[in-house]
C-alpha cells in the first residue's frame, strides 16, 4: 500500500484523523455501552433518551467510517463493505428507535440523505435504499423537498412526498434541481457551477463537518459532494469537464463504471419504468 500522503483522496485528510476514526469504530465493538445490540444499549444506559443518543452516535460513526476511508484512499471494495455495514447498523437503530428520523429541513440530515442515496447507487446496493427511506421523516413539518422527491423518483420510488413542495435548501441544491429538466450538456454545465459553489453554499455552511480540517487535533472527514457522482451515473453524463474539480468523487464514479454497475443501474431503472 502507498504511504498515506500519496494515496489519500482528500487533500485535507490526515493520518491522525483516519486512525482516530477507525479507532472509534473498533471501540464500538468492545465498549458494551455502544453495543451493536440495541437492547444492550437500552439496558446499560440510564434512560430512553440517553439510549437513543448512544445508538444514534453509533450509527453516525459507522457512516463516517467509509466516508473517512474513501477520503484516505482505502480500496473501494473495502469502502463498499463498510458502507453495507453502515446501512445495516442504521437499520438496527431505526428498529430500536422508530421515532428517530432524518428531518430534511436540517442541513446535516439533508446531506446524509444525499450521501446514503448516492452510496446506494455508486456501490450498487439497491436493497439499502429502503433502509434510507425508512429513516426519513414523512411528517410535512419536518420538511418535504422537490429535489429529494425527484431523485427518489428517478430511482423508482414514486410514493415519496415532495413533488410540489419546492426546495428546502435552494443554495446550493437548486442548481442541480433546475438542471434536471435540461439536456445532458445543461446538466454538465450545472455540475461544474455547482461544484464551484458547493462548499461556500448556505446549506453546507450549516453542516457539522464543515471546517473540521482546521480543528486540532484533526477530526476531518473529507469534503465530497457525493450527489454529483450519483447524477453523473444516473444520467450517463460526460464528467470530463468537472472530474478533476474539488469535491467530485471521481474514484467512486470510476469504480462504479468499471464494475459495470453504472450500466446495470440504468438498465434496472429503465426496466422498472417499462413496467409502470
Amino acid at each position: 500500500m502507498l504511504p498515506f500522503e500519496e494515496r489519500k483522496r482528500d487533500p485535507f485528510i490526515t493520518e491522525e484523523a483516519y486512525r482516530a476514526c477507525l479507532g472509534t469504530s473498533k471501540r464500538m465493538f468492545t465498549n458494551p455501552t455502544f453495543a451493536e445490540n440495541r437492547d444492550q444499549i437500552k439496558k446499560l444506559t440510564k434512560d430512553f433518551t440517553s439510549a437513543r443518543r448512544v445508538s444514534s452516535y453509533r450509527s453516525m460513526s459507522f457512516i463516517e467510517e467509509p466516508w473517512v476511508r474513501y477520503s484516505s484512499g482505502d480500496a473501494l471494495e473495502d469502502v463498499r463493505e463498510r458502507v453495507k455495514y453502515a446501512f445495516e447498523d442504521l437499520q438496527r437503530h431505526k428498529e430500536a428507535f422508530p421515532e428517530a428520523d432524518y428531518k430534511l429541513w436540517e442541513p446535516d440530515a439533508y446531506y446524509y440523505t444525499l450521501l446514503l442515496m448516492s452510496w446506494s447507487v455508486l456501490f450498487n446496493l439497491p436493497e439499502c435504499l429502503d433502509i434510507l427511506i425508512a429513516n426519513i421523516s414523512r411528517d410535512p413539518e419536518d420538511g418535504e423537498d422537490s429535489f429529494i422527491y425527484a431523485l427518489f423518483s428517478a430511482l423508482g420510488v414514486h410514493d415519496f412526498p415532495g413533488k410540489q413542495a419546492g426546495l428546502l435548501h435552494e443554495d446550493p441544491y437548486g442548481m442541480l434541481y433546475d438542471s434536471l429538466a435540461g439536456s445532458k450538456e445543461d446538466q454538465q454545465r450545472a455540475m461544474k457551477a455547482y461544484l464551484k459553489r458547493w462548499y461556500k453554499s448556505k446549506a453546507i455552511r450549516g453542516c457539522y463537518w464543515r471546517e473540521r480540517h482546521s480543528f486540532k487535533p484533526s477530526v476531518h472527514l473529507g469534503y465530497w459532494a457525493f450527489e454529483t457522482g450519483l447524477l453523473t451515473v444516473l444520467n450517463d453524463l460526460d464528467d470530463s469537464s468537472y472530474r478533476d474539480m474539488n469535491f467530485y468523487p471521481r474514484d467512486m464514479v470510476d469504480y462504479c463504471k468499471e464494475q459495470g454497475w453504472a450500466k446495470e443501474v440504468r438498465e434496472r431503472l429503465q426496466a422498472m419504468r417499462g413496467k409502470q
